[in-house]
């Protein structure tokens, strides 16, 4: 490890004595806090240094030469036991007020700790305890920078030789490029040469810098926009850079940080751990506290030069739009350069993406097998973040071939399914190099700068997609992405229609279990690239989410499908979610014009069992609701028809079985029978007593499947008058059907064949 010099504490006031002079807050009753701003807070902070280095020290007392001259350790001891003095624990709670204003009016979503009591001793924990929310509560409230047209051409209006030097650099391979896929449309030649001009994309992307890096990496998710072989080719792209000088980096956590690298790290590693078209990262270990950190330093200019890409490429967009409709393509770019700029912007503020990891460890660091690194806020700005050191491997094939990977795999499932399906904020990089596999078999998430939020109506869309491909309901499916936005509302969906039911049977098995990923997305793509269909950024991180895990558990089980993995999940909140679209979707799989599917409900079920936090007493209330609201009409009196059927033909198999298995009984033991019982067949169980044993045995190992938790729905469902209706009518058709089945034996009428049960798929 290299060990930092000493040197000369810097002339300028240092951010953690600042943000200590905010936590203690040593002043006179000042303006109210609603008149303040953060950046008010702050200067009133660096104003009240010299009265926050006098406070928070232990003062001496004349009783005894030695208590005077204590130092070291014993001195440390004295600061760390002796009571507060009652001035500064007057200080420290009023700071403690002062912040739990910044964190209501600013950040009410921040934890903050209780009040100290009042008799707890001062501790140099309790400083820092304070700085920590102090840094935190203060910085929160920065807004950082944001994207904005604009101001761009406000600022590179003047800047005309700069701008045109790199508008070359960019504008002419493009062009260059979009003009031969021009000439190979107009001759008929682009299907062919598709492959050998994705290779020349990916090369010219590849050596135009770091935003435009980022920007093929986001396309290579847009199957809306790009055919398969430019997507496969961009997905090759490596975000990965030379580091930069050390002394630079340096120089930089001081400007930013406010104080000297050896004032704030005990050692720091001077080969960077990774480097990136954004920033790289070191190790390195806290003076104060001797934890070991990961620090990521931007490279310098990183936002003046990813702003003029961005620029100029917004610039460009208007040529190149005019190229592309040569070729049959009419796309806004300028839209997507946006929509691209606001999400780079988001990723070189550091203290967004303090701010991410925070919300990120707050939702998911519970969940098995998911860790999160913490955030140092006092040592995080702008173009600085330092969060905890995971020591972990990067996955790599041999990484996931060895030990625990396959607990590994469960756990980037199940973590991914609840970003996306049931809390809806998600990360929207994950790839190979943003994942550690931690030595007990967890994994952990790194580099929150870019992350995704999915709306709940854009989340059940998600379900309802899957239950629409399940039930080969294309017509549904394409109506579904009109609603979501992808496809314009005066959309002609006949052909779109007709598209995807010649795409996707062929990848479709009969089961979800049977769906692999890639190829139904390599089908749809295909369709989406014809017709105009527009992805939102959210769809499309869900894509390259969901991409790259299954690729990651290919190594581990070659025969892994990421929808079959994730069944169990879509379908315990078919059954147990109470919003209304998932009720129309769980509806559209498990009834047919109202008959049910019965082989449906038993999947849904028995997947569902194996899903954590299922509960069949709420998937049974959910069921019966709708039966018994008026959306079930239709299929209440479907319902009662099928259940009569069903238990006919189930009473009829148990007679029959156990009559034949006492005859057996009889034989063997040596009884003499009637001819009629001696001439019965083994017994064999039938189909319909085998479902009901397997039925049983899914509801048995199903949590929730109690006496205490079902009584009281049976309770409430059999005093519903339409309950007892279906009952009656029940109980009178199975009459009906017993009384004509004695009579035709009594008179030796060939009986009727019970109906099967209905088990379209």
């Amino acid at each position: 490890m290299y060990m930092l010099p000493a040197r000369h504490p810097l002339s300028k006031i240092p951010l953690h004595l600042a943000m200590n002079s905010l936590a203690l807050a040593l002043v006179a009753p000042a303006t109210p806090f609603t008149n303040l701003t953060a950046r008010g807070l702050a200067s009133r902070a660096l104003r009240t240094r010299s009265r926050f280095v006098q406070g928070h020290r232990q003062p001496a007392t004349s009783a005894s030469p030695s208590r005077r001259t204590r130092t070291g350790a014993a001195a440390t001891q004295a600061v760390e036991t002796k009571p507060r003095p009652r001035a500064v624990r007057a200080r420290l709670e009023r700071a403690e007020r002062l912040l739990r204003e910044v964190r209501d009016q600013r950040t009410p979503n921040l934890p903050y700790p209780a009040p100290l009591a009042s008799n707890v001793p001062a501790s140099a924990a309790d400083l820092a305890r304070i700085e920590e929310q102090a840094a935190r509560a203060a910085k929160s409230a920065d807004e950082g920078p944001r994207y904005d047209p604009a101001s761009a051409v406000a600022y590179f209006k003047n800047r005309s030789f700069y701008v045109r030097k790199r508008q070359l650099q960019i504008a002419v391979p493009l062009t260059a490029f979009v003009s031969r896929v021009v000439i190979d449309v107009q001759l008929g030649r682009e299907e062919r040469n598709r492959q050998k001009r994705a290779e020349e994309f990916l090369q010219i992307v590849s050596s135009l810098g770091p935003a435009i890096i980022k920007g093929g990496q986001a396309v290579a998710s847009r199957p809306d926009l790009l055919p398969k072989e430019y997507l496969d080719e961009l997905q090759k792209l490596q975000d990965r850079l030379p580091p930069f000088e050390n002394e630079i980096a340096f120089q930089l956590i001081e400007e930013e940080l406010g104080q000297g690298v050896n004032e704030i790290f005990e050692s720091i590693d001077p080969t960077p751990v990774a480097a990136a078209s954004i920033g790289q990262v070191y190790s390195a270990t806290l003076k104060s506290t001797g934890e070991r950190v990961a620090v990521k330093v931007q490279r310098p200019d990183c936002e003046q030069i990813i702003a003029l890409d961005i620029y100029i490429l917004r610039n460009l967009s208007g040529t190149l739009n005019s190229l592309l409709k040569l070729t049959g393509r009419d796309i806004d770019l300028q839209s997507i350069i946006e929509e691209f700029g606001k999400l780079i912007y988001e990723e070189i503020d550091y203290l967004s993406e303090a701010r991410n990891a925070e919300r990120f460890l707050e939702l998911y660091g519970d969940l098995p097998g998911v860790d999160v690194p913490k955030i140092y806020w006092r040592y995080t700005k702008r173009r600085v973040i330092t969060m905890q050191w995971m020591e972990g491997s990067r996955l790599t094939s041999d990484t996931l071939t060895k030990g625990r990977s396959e607990e590994l795999v469960r756990a980037m499932v199940q973590c991914s399914l609840r970003q996306m399906l049931e809390n809806g904020y998600f990360h929207a990089d994950t790839h190979l190099g943003n994942l550690l596999a931690m030595s007990d078999g967890s994994l952990c998430y790194l580099d929150f700068g870019m992350m995704s939020e999915v709306e709940p109506s854009q989340r059940y869309g998600i379900i309802e997609a899957v239950v629409h491909m399940v039930n080969r309901d294309f017509e549904a499916l394409a109506n579904l992405y009109v609603r979501l936005g992808f496809l314009p509302p005066e959309t002609n969906l006949e052909p779109i229609i007709e598209a995807l039911n010649d795409a996707l049977p062929d990848v479709l098995g009969a089961s979800v279990g049977e769906l692999n990923f890639k190829s139904v997305i390599d089908k749809l793509g295909s369709v989406m690239y014809q017709y105009p269909f527009s992805l939102p950024p959210y769809y499309t991180a869900i894509i390259r989410c969901l991409g790259v895990l299954e690729g990651v558990a290919i190594q581990v089980d070659p025969n892994f499908k990421i929808l079959n993995e994730s069944y169990p999940y879509i379908a315990s909140r078919l059954l147990t979610d109470p919003a209304p679209e998932l009720q129309a979707a769980l509806q559209c799989l498990l009834f047919d014009e109202g008959r049910p599917r019965w082989n449906r409900l038993e999947s849904l079920l028995d997947s569902a069992s194996s899903a954590g936090d299922y509960d069949v007493s709420l998937a049974a209330e959910q069921l019966m609701t709708f039966l018994l609201s008026p959306r079930g009409k239709i299929a209440r009196y479907s319902l009662a028809d099928e259940l009569t059927a069903e238990l006919d033909s189930l009473g009829l198999d148990l007679a029959t079985y156990y009559t034949s298995m006492f005859a057996q009984t009889g034989k063997a033991a040596g009884i003499r029978l009637p001819t009629m019982l001696n001439s019965l067949p083994p017994p064999t169980k039938t189909r319909s007593m085998n479902n009901l044993e397997r039925l049983t045995e899914i509801l048995s190992k199903s949590r929730g499947f109690s006496p205490s938790k079902m009584s009281p729905l049976l309770r409430r469902v059999l005093r519903e008058p339409e309950s007892q209706r279906i009952g009656l009518e029940v109980a009178v058709s199975l009459a009906e059907r017993v009384t004509s089945r004695a009579i035709r034996l009594a008179f030796g009428l060939p009986q009727e064949e019970p109906r099967n049960r209905a088990t379209p798929l």
